[in-house]
């Protein structure tokens, strides 16, 4: 694949737009069904959509005005890295949480990302 900042662009607003709507099924389909999604770099990657709808779903469920945004940083033939950030209110609690991070997506041949790797902080309090 040779990507280009478009079609990476693309894909982050499909991305942002399945957060949003808080739909796994919508995620999981941005990802090849044996793709690598690392949440951080100190875990074991979620492997294959099943896992990664699954965790997106349990991340998601108590969220509530969510809203994403991602700045291309830069694209190579099958990597993109973007600088992103997202806010929402927690179900419950009513608290607005606020998250920053990068991330880096390698894509496969069909458009979808294959290895998923990112970093992230949130201001939430533990």
């Amino acid at each position: 694949m040779n990507l280009t900042e478009e079609e990476f662009e693309s894909w982050l607003r499909e991305y942002g737009a399945a957060w949003q709507a808080r739909d796994a099924q919508q995620f999981s389909a941005l990802f090849e069904n044996d793709a690598l999604y690392y949440w951080t770099p100190f875990e074991d990657p979620k492997k294959g959509t099943d896992e990664i709808s699954g965790a997106f779903g349990a991340a998601v469920v108590n969220q509530q005005g969510v809203d994403f945004g991602a700045r291309v940083l830069y694209v190579t033939a099958q990597l993109g890295a973007a600088h992103w950030s997202c806010a929402f209110t927690r179900a419950g609690s009513g608290v607005r949480v606020h998250l920053d991070g990068i991330f880096v997506v390698q894509f496969g041949e069909s458009g979808k990302a294959l290895s998923f790797r990112e970093w992230w902080h949130s201001d939430e309090a533990e």
